[in-house]
């Protein structure tokens, strides 16, 4: 069973703020993360939330599996991922 994506307002503003390939390449692997049964992440030290890399930009995720629901907080280049996560 797939996961559902749910986008933060603030992770759509970071989208639109992006060039349009890179934007795509970061929806369409939220897009696939969901559509996998089991999902590895990487967690964040020190918070509840997971990573996931996507070339230079990374996707602050918060997952909820009971209810099968990804929860996509911020994206960001990695220089500034850190940074207030």
């Amino acid at each position: 069973m797939a996961f559902q994506v749910i986008w933060s307002n603030r992770s759509k503003k970071d989208l639109k703020l992006l060039d349009k390939k890179t934007a795509s390449r970061i929806v369409d692997k939220a897009g696939w993360l969901a559509s996998q049964d089991t999902i590895f992440l990487e967690k964040v030290k020190g918070t509840g939330y997971f990573k996931h890399r996507v070339g230079h930009y990374r996707i602050l995720i918060e997952k909820f599996p009971a209810t099968k629901k990804l929860f996509i907080r911020k994206v960001r280049h990695r220089k500034n991922f850190y940074k207030n996560v």
